[in-house]
């Protein structure tokens, strides 16, 4: 899988945005993506959309963090799947 994360603007709300962890090209469809800020995982603030099949063999799915980033915090997609060795870290 490649993972890439990126500055969503937000349409609804004023401030900096959000931020959207996109990872690409897996296979199988079992994947694991996870948002942290620091060490601690936040697992109620994010939504995936659902797992969508690219059409050869490899799927995609998008995870966006609802909370806004903020200077000086650092913020980790973390993706876990069978053909990484290690969870593979994206820093945002």
């Amino acid at each position: 899988p490649s993972v890439s994360i990126s500055l969503v603007p937000s349409s609804s709300q004023p401030g900096p945005g959000r931020l959207l962890c996109s990872v690409m090209d897996f296979y199988p469809a079992e994947i694991q993506v996870r948002w942290f800020q620091g060490r601690q995982e936040l697992s109620g603030h994010a939504v995936a959309t659902d797992i969508v099949p690219n059409g050869d063999w490899t799927h995609q799915i998008l995870v966006l963090l609802e909370i806004p980033p903020r200077r000086g915090v650092t913020f980790t997609c973390q993706v876990e799947h069978v053909n990484l060795e290690h969870p593979e870290p994206a820093l945002g």
